[in-house]
């Protein structure tokens, strides 16, 4: 796109498929680019899964609740030249995570790297002189797998092979588990420190330890909450799409794609309209696409997501909202409850696919920074 000339890419026509947060990011790159833009979205407001429910003065957000790399949201403001602090709050949280278990033991995975190392030396002086050191290691991750990976396409296969040395490297052939279990002895923090693949729908002891630079991003750019919520954010994000021109329109659900000579030749949506640009993005489930959408004559297009070792589905979610009565103080923002079995509660779920008496529960308390979630002297989880 950079060889085109400023008058030739006003004449661009695109097409976002999916109001998500990569739908949204994407309209809005591609407006900046001088792209006119048009985003489909099936539902009748933006969000994807960051929906939000209201009942009886209690708020809930459906949608992700975590913020860990502030400047992608920032980027999008700054693109046309606006600030994002202008319109919604980031607000730091500490502790980022606190952790019960099973013995009775909490611990505090904090703001800081001080904080942090004194909550582990509860558990282990050991393994708090050597955190930094599994930092370092992340660290080192996060320089190929993040800043010179993260935007790069793998869809052929000899780039990847070209990544193979860099990926060795950094020891990928280790999982997540292995690497944290290289620098923390104790069970709970090597717990602990080992979660961050689950919230990716990934078990930190079959996923690859690029995941580990998780870590160093969260201790790069903090852990942060949406003031007013993930909902909050949609909406001043559909804001800016209204000002910078994008034509977003709703309950537009497409069920065909139509293939003709290597492009997409025209959208079909349900109610049976027709929509046609030089450029398609479709922010949605790729083997959705391939299977259920795309019609094409080109029959490794059709089958390339079709294998089943392929797409293999994480877990899905059961989550309950709920409101109290009363506040409940000394629960943090984020708690995570862990029972007596970690690998073995994470077989059962990813392999065996058995329904365990001994889950683990994760509690999000947004009331602990945002009281606009209750009414008064009351707690939403």
């Amino acid at each position: 796109m950079n060889s085109i000339s400023q008058k030739d890419k006003k004449k661009i026509k695109s097409i976002v498929i999916g109001g998500g947060f990569g739908g949204i990011a994407s309209a809005l790159r591609l407006k900046a680019l001088g792209h006119e833009v048009t985003l489909l979205e099936k539902l009748d407001a933006l969000g994807g899964r960051a929906q939000v429910f209201n009942k009886n003065g209690f708020k809930h957000d459906a949608g992700p609740t975590v913020i860990t790399a502030p400047f992608l949201f920032d980027e999008l403001f700054e693109l046309f030249n606006e600030n994002r602090e202008d319109y919604v709050e980031f607000k730091p949280l500490d502790p980022w995570y606190r952790f019960h278990f099973h013995d009775g033991q909490t611990f505090d995975y904090s703001q800081t790297i001080e904080k942090t190392k004194i909550e582990m030396k509860k558990f282990s002086i050991e393994d708090a002189n050597n955190y930094e050191n599994l930092l370092k290691a992340s660290k080192s991750i996060f320089d190929v797998g993040f800043t010179k990976l993260a935007d790069k396409p793998f869809n052929s296969f000899f780039f990847m092979l070209r990544q193979i040395p860099a990926l060795l490297k950094l020891k990928s052939y280790l999982t997540v588990a292995q690497l944290v279990n290289k620098y923390i002895k104790n069970p709970n923090l090597r717990a602990a420190f080992s979660i961050h693949p689950l919230l990716v729908g990934g078990n930190p002891f079959s996923t690859t330890s690029i995941y580990a630079l998780i870590h160093f991003l969260e201790r790069n750019w903090g852990v942060y909450f949406s003031m007013g919520g993930t909902g909050k954010l949609v909406a001043e994000l559909t804001k800016l799409l209204k000002r910078s021109g994008v034509d977003v329109k709703y309950n537009v659900d497409i069920k065909n794609a139509f293939e003709k000579n290597g492009r997409i030749e025209k959208l079909e949506s349900m109610d049976g309209k027709f929509f046609s640009a030089d450029n398609i993005v479709f922010n949605g489930d790729p083997p959705t696409f391939y299977r259920e959408i795309l019609k094409t004559n080109n029959v490794y297009k059709r089958k390339k997501f079709l294998p089943e070792k392929l797409t293999t589905y994480s877990m899905g979610m059961f989550v309950l909202f709920f409101g109290t009565k009363k506040q409940y103080n000394n629960i943090a923002h984020h708690s995570i409850w862990l029972g007596k079995r970690f690998k073995g509660l994470l077989k059962d779920i990813f392999d065996n696919k058995v329904l365990s008496e001994d889950f683990s529960l994760y509690i999000h308390r947004p009331t602990a920074t945002d009281k606009s979630f209750a009414p008064k002297v009351c707690d939403s989880f």
